[in-house]
C-alpha cells in the first residue's frame, strides 16, 4: 500500500519557496479554510509525545506534513505553517523546551519553538550545505537532544553523517567516528566467503528500500569492441552475507551500432553462499561487437546497505576452452570495471575493491537511530546499518564501536542507569547490556523473521519495554516485562471506521497493524503508547495490550478528483478509492471497494457522476495495484453495487513517455449532451516491438462498459488531466499534453482527428472549457481562447516556477476563476489564486490552507463552496 508520489516524485524538480508570487493582485483578507477529509489511508512515519502537556502528540506523514493532536489521538489537526517540505520522516522534542519540536524531511530539518504553531528551516541542515536530512524507509530517531541541554543537539544521516549543534541547530560540526570503525571487533557467525583464486570484487550496495524497478551495476567496456561470436555462454558468480535481505542478480551485455541491450535472468542470491549466473550467447545479436558487459544487482522486497561480492566471470565454449574474463586475483586492481552512477535507476552500487585491497574507512551506511542517556547526557549512543552500535562517552568528541550485529536500527538507553542498553538489530531481534554495551544478550519469543524496527525502555521500570516489528506490510507490536528474556506479540487494533472510511467491510471488529515505523511512549504515563504506520496509526492506553486506530483529522489521502450531485460529494483518491459524503463532509463512507480486493484497490483518479432512475449512475477510472493495470468501474444504482468494465483498455502497462513511469487512466470526459459517449485518457506510447499500441484517448458509445482506442491520436499521449469536451459542441474534444510535443490539441470531429492548436507551452496539466465555451489552457501561466483554440491571450503573469494544475471557472459569471499553482515533489511550495475580472488581476487565496499546492479545485455551484484536493480535503465560502 506504498503510493508513489512518490511515486510519487514528479519531475519538474523547484526550489522550495516560502513566499508566493501573484500575477499582480491587490491585497485582501484572506478566506479561512475548512477541513472536511477524514484520516488514515497512507504512510505515517514518525511520532513524539509532549513531555509536559497531557494529550499532545505530533505525528509525521509521507505527503502533509506533521500533524498534532492535543486528545491523545482523538482528533487530529494539521500543523504545516513554515515548513518547506512535507515528507516528514523524524521528529523530535526538547525534553526541557517542550515547546521546541524538530522534522526531519529529504529537505533537511525544520524546527518550532512554539508546538509547531509555526517553522523555521535550519539552513545548514540543507541539501546544499551539510545534508543533515531524513528519509523514508531510514531513520527511526534520526536526530536527539540533550535532556539538560535543549541548545545541543545530536544528528545521524542517510549517508552515514553524524553531526552534533550546539546552538538548537543554526550550526553544525561533524563528528569523526571513523577510528572506532577500524578498530571493531569482529562480528560473531560472519561467513567469509571462498574466492575461486586469489580475490573477488567487493562492491558496496546501499538501497533504501525494496524496487523491482531499479539495480546496482558495474560494467566492463571494450574499446575497441569485442568478438564474442565464438562463444556459447557467459557466467559468474556472487556472494552475499548470512540474512541479506533478497537480492537478485543479472548478467547482460550491449552490442552492435545501437547498443543493443541483451540480458539474462535475474537469479535470486543465497545468502551465505555463491549464487552462479549464466546469460547464453546462442541466438544473441552482434556478438561480434561485445561493447560492455554488465553485473546487476537489485533490492527487491527491502532495503540493503552491505557488501556484494562478484567472482569468476567466465566466457565458455569458446575454439580453444573457455576464457577468464575478470577473477580479480591482483591486489588494488578492479580489471577495468566501475560503479555505473550516471544513470538514475543504477546508483545503488556506491564503490568497489579488490578483496584483498582495504577499504577506505568513510562515512556511509545509515544511522538510523541516535540517542542520548538519559541518566548520563556525555553518553551519546548511534545505530548504523553497517557499523552496528556505536557509542561516544565524551559528548560525540570519541567513539567506540559495540560489539553488536552490524545491522543495527534503534537505541534506547534506560532512564537512571547509564550502564543498561537496549537495541533493536533488524531480524536478529533486541539485545540487552547491563554493563554499558561490552556484552548483550538476546531474548526469546521475538517473532521470526520480523525486523525489529524500533524499541523504547519504560523510564520507571526499565524491566518493561517495547518493541515494533515488521515484516512486509505485516506488522507486530511486541512486549516484554521482564528485561527482553522473553516477548509477547500482539498484531490487532481494534479500526475506527467512521475516522477512517476505507475498506468498512474488512475486519469490523479488528484490523491487522500494518508496517509500523515510530514507536512513542508518554513520559507522563509510561503505559500510554502511540505508533506511527501504514495506513492506521494506533494508541493503547494499557501498555500495548489492546489498541485503538487513532487517525482522526490526520488526513493524508491523495485526492485526484471531487464532484457534486446535489447534496452528495463524491471523491476519487489515490489508495483509498470512491468515497462519497452527505453533509458536506462531516462523514464519509467508501463506495468503492469496501472490502480489500485486488481487481480494485488502487489508486482511483477521476470520477463522473449523473442521474438516473435507480438513484444515479456513477463511473470511475481505477488503477489497482495488481492487474489488469488500468480499469473502470460502474455503478448504476447510486453506489450500492459496481461492476468492473474492462472491454478494450490494454491488459498491459505502457512505460513510454508516461508521467509516472508507468500508463495510469487519469484522464475522464462525458459528453453533457449523451452520456453514453465517454472518453478516457491514459499516457503511453506504443510499443511496436510487443505489438502494444500503448495509451491516448479511449471512446465509449456505451456509457463506459466497452472501449475503443481511437484509430488517429493527439501528436504526444503523455496527459495529466487533460482532456475535456467543450459542452458547446460535444464533438469537440481538447486534450492537453505534457513534455516532448505537448500543448493542447483539439479535435472537432469526436476524435477521428487532431490538430495541434497551442504551443506556447508544453507542459498542460488540465484544460478547462466554460459553459459558453470559452477555452482556459494551464501552463506556468494561464491562456484563454474564445474562437476554440484557434487564438489564445495570455490572463495571468506568474513567474514561471509553478505549474497550474487546479483549475474551476464560476459557472455564473465565466470572468471569476480559480487555479492552483503547484511543485512536483515534497516541497511546501505553491498557493490558490482567484480572479474575478477575467485574469486583468489575481488575489492569492491560500490563507491557511494547510497544504498549499492542490491538484484539483471544484465549485460547488449549490453551495458556493471552493473544494480544494490534492493531500487532504478543504474547503472554503465563495
Amino acid at each position: 500500500m506504498h503510493r508513489s508520489f512518490s511515486q510519487s516524485t514528479l519531475y519538474i524538480f523547484v526550489v522550495a519557496i516560502l513566499c508566493r508570487l501573484t500575477g499582480g493582485a491587490a491585497t485582501a483578507e484572506m478566506p479561512t479554510w475548512q477541513w472536511a477529509g477524514w484520516g488514515g489511508g497512507g504512510f505515517y512515519w514518525s511520532c513524539v509525545w509532549h513531555p509536559t502537556k497531557d494529550g499532545v502528540i505530533y505525528m509525521g506523514g509521507d505527503v502533509t506534513g506533521v500533524y498534532k493532536t492535543e486528545d491523545k489521538g482523538l482528533h487530529w489537526r494539521l500543523s504545516t505553517r513554515g515548513l518547506t517540505d512535507y515528507e516528514v520522516y523524524s521528529l523530535a522534542i526538547a525534553p526541557k523546551s517542550p515547546e521546541t519540536v524538530y522534522v526531519g524531511t529529504p529537505s533537511g530539518y525544520c524546527k518550532s519553538t512554539d508546538g509547531g504553531e509555526h517553522w523555521e528551516f535550519l539552513q545548514a541542515t540543507g541539501k546544499d550545505a551539510q545534508a543533515i536530512t531524513a528519509e523514508r524507509h531510514k531513520t527511526v530517531r534520526g536526530l536527539a537532544v540533550d535532556p539538560t541541554n535543549s541548545s545541543v543537539l545530536y544528528a545521524g544521516t542517510p549517508r552515514g553523517g553524524l553531526f552534533k549543534s550546539s546552538d538548537g541547530g543554526q550550526t553544525w560540526r561533524q563528528l569523526n567516528y571513523l577510528p572506532a570503525i577500524e578498530e571493531k571487533p569482529t562480528e560473531p557467525n560472519t561467513t567469509s566467503p571462498a574466492f575461486t583464486g586469489q580475490g573477488a570484487l567487493v562492491l558496496s550496495y546501499d538501497s533504501d528500500e525494496g524496487d523491482w524497478n531499479r539495480n546496482g551495476r558495474m560494467e566492463k567496456h571494450f574499446d575497441p569492441p569485442a568478438d564474442w561470436s565464438s562463444y556459447t555462454k557467459l557466467s559468474a558468480r556472487f556472494f552475499v552475507p548470512p540474512k541479506t535481505p533478497r537480492l537478485e542478480g543479472e548478467l547482460a551485455i550491449q552490442t552492435g551500432g545501437k547498443w543493443a541491450w541483451q540480458g539474462g535472468p535475474f537469479v535470486a542470491a543465497k545468502p551465505g553462499d555463491w549464487t552462479e549466473l549464466s546469460l547464453p550467447l546462442t541466438g544473441l545479436k552482434d556478438l561480434g561487437q561485445v561493447r560492455v558487459v554488465y553485473f546487476l544487482v537489485r533490492s527487491v522486497q527491502t532495503g540493503y546497505q552491505g557488501t556484494i561480492h562478484l567472482d569468476h566471470v567466465v566466457l565458455h565454449g569458446g575454439p580453444k576452452g573457455d576464457v577468464v574474463l575478470s577473477d580479480w586475483e591482483q591486489a588494488g586492481d578492479t580489471e577495468g570495471w566501475i560503479a555505473n552512477r550516471k544513470i538514475k535507476d543504477a546508483t545503488f552500487i556506491v564503490g568497489a575493491n579488490q578483496s584483498a585491497t582495504p577499504a577506505a574507512i568513510r562515512p556511509s551506511g545509515v544511522f538510523r537511530s541516535v540517542a542520548v542517556s538519559p541518566a548520563n547526557p556525555q553518553i551519546v549512543l548511534a545505530a548504523s546499518s553497517l557499523f552496528g552500535l556505536l557509542k561516544s562517552e565524551d559528548a560525540g568528541e570519541t567513539w567506540r564501536a559495540l560489539p553488536t550485529p552490524s545491522n543495527a536500527w534503534s537505541v534506547a538507553p534506560a532512564a537512571d542507569d547509564e550502564a543498561l542498553l537496549y537495541a533493536g538489530f533488524g531480524e536478529d531481534g533486541v539485545q540487552k547490556s547491563t554493563d554499558g554495551g561490552k556484552t548483550w544478550l538476546a531474548g526469546a519469543g521475538f517473532p521470526t523473521g520480523f525486523i525489529a524496527v524500533e524499541v523504547v525502555v519504560d523510564p520507571k521500570k526499565p524491566d518493561d519495554l517495547y518493541c515494533i516489528a515488521a515484516k512486509g506490510w505485516d506488522g507486530r507490536f511486541c512486549r516484554s516485562s521482564d528485561g527482553g528474556k522473553t516477548w509477547q506479540p500482539t498484531r490487532m487494533l481494534r479500526g475506527d471506521r467512521e475516522g477512517d472510511p476505507t475498506n468498512p467491510e474488512d475486519y469490523k471488529t479488528e484490523t491487522p497493524l500494518s508496517t509500523p515505523t515510530n514507536l512513542a511512549i508518554n513520559p507522563r504515563n509510561s503505559q500510554e503508547l502511540f505508533i506511527s504506520a501504514n495506513w492506521r496509526p494506533c494508541f493503547s492506553a494499557d501498555g500495548g495490550r489492546t489498541w485503538q486506530e487513532r487517525d482522526r483529522g490526520a488526513d493524508i489521502t491523495c485526492v485526484q478528483d471531487i464532484r457534486f450531485d446535489g447534496n452528495k460529494v463524491y471523491v476519487a483518491s489515490m489508495d483509498e478509492g470512491l468515497t462519497m459524503s452527505e453533509d458536506g463532509g462531516a462523514h464519509w463512507h467508501q463506495l468503492c471497494p469496501r472490502s480489500y480486493s485486488t481487481a480494485l484497490n488502487g489508486h482511483q483518479w477521476r470520477v463522473a457522476v449523473w442521474p438516473n432512475e435507480k438513484g444515479g449512475k456513477i463511473l470511475s477510472t481505477c488503477s489497482p495495484w495488481a492487474e489488469p493495470p488500468n480499469r473502470v468501474v460502474i455503478s448504476e444504482d447510486g453506489g450500492k453495487s459496481f461492476q468492473i468494465a474492462q472491454t478494450g483498455l490494454p491488459d498491459y502497462r505502457a512505460t513510454i513517455n508516461c508521467m509516472w513511469g508507468q500508463s495510469y487512466a487519469r484522464a475522464l470526459a462525458v459528453d453533457p449532451q449523451n452520456p453514453k459517449i465517454v472518453y478516457l485518457g491514459m499516457d503511453g506510447d506504443p510499443e511496436a516491438a510487443q505489438g502494444r499500441a500503448g495509451g491516448g484517448v479511449f471512446k465509449s458509445t456505451d456509457g463506459g462498459y466497452t472501449w475503443t482506442q481511437l484509430a488517429n491520436q493527439p501528436g504526444s499521449r503523455r496527459v495529466f488531466f487533460g482532456l475535456v469536451v467543450d459542452p458547446t459542441e460535444p464533438r469537440r474534444l481538447f486534450w492537453g499534453a505534457c513534455g516532448e510535443r505537448g500543448g493542447l490539441y483539439v479535435s472537432e470531429d469526436g476524435g477521428e482527428s487532431w490538430e495541434h492548436v497551442f504551443k506556447n507551452e508544453t507542459w498542460i496539466f488540465n484544460v478547462l472549457v466554460s459553459p459558453k465555451g470559452t477555452v482556459f489552457c494551464p501552463g506556468s501561466n494561464l491562456w484563454k481562447s474564445t474562437d476554440h483554440g484557434r487564438t489564445w491571450k495570455k490572463i495571468s503573469n506568474f513567474k514561471a516556477l509553478h505549474a497550474i494544475v487546479g483549475l474551476e471557472v464560476d459557472p455564473r459569471d465565466e470572468d471569476t476563476l480559480w487555479l492552483s499553482r503547484v511543485t512536483w515533489g515534497a516541497q511546501a511550495a505553491g498557493g490558490v489564486y482567484r480572479t474575478r475580472d477575467g485574469g486583468a488581476t489575481w488575489q492569492e487565496i491560500t490563507g491557511d490552507l494547510p497544504y498549499c499546492k492542490p491538484l484539483v479545485l471544484r465549485l460547488n455551484p449549490e453551495t458556493r463552496e471552493l473544494w480544494s484536493g490534492g493531500v487532504g480535503l478543504f474547503k472554503t465560502k465563495q
